[in-house]
């Protein structure tokens, strides 16, 4: 499903191209961080200057002249109109976000096809380096809303007997999207009880205008089937009362979020977008978060006391990751402070993953030292009364690392690794030192860095087959050829059916190491001759 695809994008803040293909048909979207930038197609009346004409953006002897342009300077279009002052930087982004619902809202309507994606670990095409200031989210609600033809909405929502609940993943959460009326009486019935098939019965507004309501929610991740509730039997259809003659059906009045004024939302619909703080407010709030994250605890993170329940715990989670939720970025004046946006949510995330967990956190509490007041001793981060409670909580952080670099997420994996892999020994630390150069390499100003991390392990450790081999890609991506197949032999020696290292090997066209014999050395042939 489309959606599903773009959801995981954003989430996993790829970078890269999606492409979608149908017989001759090529559309593409481009990925920064998780984010759509910009978008492309081989269909000439969806290219992005016929768009712009189509909505009277741009008129079309100005288009032609602007062509001319590009392809006699060989320039991007969107250039090529700023340079000629049809187009100012705010006019450029509408343009591209224009273009990029043009081009989704036609894939969105497709009912086969297929798409690839192709992920750049190089940062992104800088050519197309504009922040939108129109989220993913919002992008993606759209395109669904041009969806026409009911028999589309009604294939993407599934089994509408399925339980409705909110998305439990901050990112998806609290997204910054434009709701309409309907989409808050929507949400408003939305409280993890209740069936697709039941909230269509629910409110009163024509069944196709709530089906596309929900599958653009259901699309941009804020609303979920529950897999944890069971489907509910179909119940038979409910009657609804006649319309006086003269009269239409209206949803309730809504304030500026979309929530119903006839329905007050449930405390767990607070995924709907809040007003905006002024924006020095915001920026001083972002960038003290941001500087506060070496020192502050967890508990200082999400703006709780230590004595806080696990209700608790989650309640504060979900509000701070409403508040630094990264889609912020996406207003004019806070766009410079992206990457710090980044940084504290995934820490607000670290803090919630260790204080749910009451095992986790009692050992952090150990680290932390006694709360004032209490009587019960509590060790400190490397005090010598409890320093297997302090490994215990290291080598959990390296097994967490090691699911966060399979999912991608290295910046979360640096986090909990560079503070974990010195306080244990052993096979558990060359592990941690693998996982942490791994994702050192993943950023450019960094690989050095993972390199020397890898020659180290193997110093200590010269029969570390993952080490010999991450080494290699490192190599490879370096374009030291050489370097790279004499890493990828030493992997083959060590493990002669690693097959990965020996595809690799065949790639960079060197030659096989041989496979190892089974006939006796001479020193075994000597001793049997004794």
């Amino acid at each position: 499903m489309l959606p599903g695809v773009l959801r995981e994008l954003y989430v996993g803040r790829k970078t890269g191209v999606l492409t979608f293909t149908r017989g001759e048909e090529r559309r593409s979207v481009h990925v920064r961080g998780g984010h759509i930038v910009t978008a492309d197609t081989t269909v000439r009346e969806d290219r992005m200057g016929e768009v712009l004409v189509r909505h009277g953006v741009l008129p079309a002897a100005e288009l032609k002249r602007a062509v001319g342009f590009a392809l006699r300077d060989n320039k991007l279009l969107g250039v090529v109109l700023t340079e000629l002052g049809l187009l100012d930087e705010r006019g450029l982004e509408k343009a591209l976000a224009l273009h990029v619902r043009a081009v989704l809202s036609r894939v969105f309507a497709w009912q086969e096809g297929s798409y690839e994606f192709v992920e750049d670990t190089e940062g992104g095409d800088k050519a197309s380096d504009v922040t939108l200031r129109v989220s993913t989210g919002d992008l993606i609600l759209e395109a669904t809303r041009s969806v026409q033809d009911p028999d589309v909405v009604r294939y993407n929502l599934g089994d509408i007997d399925r339980v409705l609940g909110l998305s439990n993943d901050p990112l998806l959460r609290f997204q910054r999207i434009g709701l309409t009326p309907v989409d808050g009486y929507v949400l408003s019935r939305v409280d993890g009880t209740v069936s697709a098939r039941e909230v269509m019965q629910l409110i009163p507004l024509p069944t196709e205008e709530v089906q596309r309501s929900l599958f653009g929610l259901l699309s941009t991740g804020v609303v979920e089937y529950l897999t944890d509730v069971p489907s509910k039997p179909a119940p038979p259809p409910v009657p609804r009362p006649p319309r006086r003659k003269g009269t239409a059906r209206r949803p309730p009045a809504t304030d500026e979020r979309g929530a119903a004024d006839a329905a007050p939302l449930p405390a767990a619909a607070s995924s709907l977008p809040i007003a905006p703080s002024p924006v020095d407010t915001r920026r001083i709030e972002i960038l003290e978060a941001y500087e506060g994250l070496k020192t502050c605890t967890h508990y200082d993170v999400l703006g709780i006391e230590r004595e806080a329940t696990e209700s608790q715990v989650k309640e504060a989670y979900f509000r701070m990751a409403k508040r630094f939720h990264p889609d912020v970025h996406h207003d004019e004046a806070l766009d410079d402070l992206r990457d710090k946006l980044e940084a504290v949510f995934i820490r607000l995330g670290e803090a919630y993953e260790v204080l749910r967990n009451p095992r986790v956190r009692v050992s952090y509490e150990r680290q932390l030292g006694p709360v004032p007041g209490r009587t019960e001793p509590v060790a400190h981060a490397g005090a010598k009364e409890d320093p297997e409670a302090l490994v215990r909580l290291a080598e959990e952080s390296i097994r967490r690392a090691a699911r966060s670099v399979a999912e991608e997420k290295y910046w979360e994996a640096i986090q909990l690794l560079e503070t974990s892999v010195g306080r244990v020994e052993g096979k558990m630390k060359q592990l941690g030192r693998v996982l942490l150069a791994r994702a050192y390499s993943k950023n450019p100003n960094w690989v050095k860095q993972g390199e020397e991390l890898l020659q180290a392990v193997i110093r200590e450790d010269p029969q570390n087959i993952d080490a010999h081999f991450h080494l290699a890609a490192i190599y490879r991506a370096g374009s030291l050829k050489s370097r790279a197949q004499a890493m990828l032999r030493r992997v083959l020696e060590l493990e002669p059916g690693h097959e990965e290292a020996r595809l690799q090997l065949e790639a960079l066209g060197a030659d096989q190491p041989p496979p190892p014999s089974t006939e006796p050395g001479l020193f075994k042939k000597l001793l049997r001759r004794k």
